[in-house]
């Protein structure tokens, strides 16, 4: 069995919830599979590295892992939604991991569940990556999306627009294509999907589409499935899948460390409460007590919301 090449790319905000993922994933991995394991991540966020070093000495000794711990180049990137600057890390990938062909990049929000050696044995010839197709492409949010100023350089993208928190980066044929650089011109721009946009910009044409079972985005519910199959998205099977055995659960939107009863939410705090080494580094009780802003902080943010212009 290959070695199958992953990465996290985090800020120290994620610290703690990357143990999670690496955890998960060296569980969840089949017979025979190892990781080789790449961290990107901010200097602060390099406290990590005794953690995860033991996370993979209890449960894989035969994965490695390999720390790339450097000031953000782009920590004056546009920030917007309360993601961090750290979401950018991954566009540095292709000039970082320069004997690397091929790497399988996760969010550290993610909960694996079973093997992915099926998404890491996905063809890519000409292909620069491989990720599921995300909520964007639903007819509501891409109408909603639409008169954003730089939405017209995703035409090319509808239906297909992906989620980016699980990605197969085919980095030989970035390189061949000079997306790199692209991808770093294009961080100083004032996009709304921040670096996730970029890739759906710049990869037009070289996309490979994984099925919905490997990034499960936690906040969608059944209903908004059922939309992907009506409007074409996903097929029925796709749908089934993602809903019955998701191989990855995405905890994009609310997060369940900090509100319990997040979508989906009990099944990453199962998780962590049965790993001695994971347990003790959050506290369930005080997501259990919060659920959600006040009304109060609701109407701040709405009015936030309206007089802002991030739409534009």
């Amino acid at each position: 069995m290959e070695t199958l090449r992953v990465v996290f790319c985090f800020d120290e905000n994620l610290v703690t919830q990357v143990q999670v993922a690496a955890a998960s994933l060296l569980d969840s991995r089949g017979p025979g599979e190892h990781f080789e394991m790449h961290c990107v991540c901010t200097k602060k966020a390099g406290i990590a590295e005794p953690a995860l070093k033991q996370i993979i000495e209890k449960r894989d000794p035969a994965s490695t892992l390999l720390m790339h711990c450097m000031e953000n180049p782009y920590e004056n990137a546009y920030q917007v939604r309360d993601i961090s600057a750290g979401t950018y890390l991954r566009l540095a990938l292709p000039g970082l991991l320069t004997e690397t062909d091929k790497i399988l990049y996760m969010d550290a929000d993610v909960l694996v569940r079973e093997s992915l050696a099926p998404v890491w044995e996905t063809p890519m010839e000409n292909m620069a990556l491989a990720a599921v197709k995300g909520a964007v492409n639903l007819s509501e949010k891409w109408e909603w999306n639409s008169d954003r100023p730089y939405w017209h350089l995703l035409s090319g993208m509808k239906g297909g627009y992906i989620n980016a928190g699980v990605t197969l980066l085919n980095l030989a044929e970035v390189r061949r294509r000079g997306l790199d650089a692209r991808w770093h011109e294009l961080a100083g721009e004032r996009f709304y999907y921040q670096d996730q946009d970029i890739l759906n910009i710049t990869c037009q044409g070289a996309v490979a589409y994984l099925p919905p079972k490997y990034n499960r985005l936690a906040y969608l519910e059944d209903k908004d499935f059922g939309q992907f199959v009506t409007e074409g998205i996903y097929t029925q099977e796709e749908e089934r899948e993602a809903l019955r055995s998701p191989a990855i659960i995405h905890y994009a939107g609310d997060k369940p460390w900090k509100r319990y009863d997040t979508n989906l939410g009990s099944l990453w705090w199962d998780y962590v409460n049965g790993q001695p080494d994971l347990k003790d580094l959050f506290d369930e009780e005080r997501a259990r007590r919060y659920h959600g802003p006040t009304l109060g902080q609701r109407a701040v943010r709405k009015v936030k919301s309206l007089l802002s212009r991030e739409k534009l």
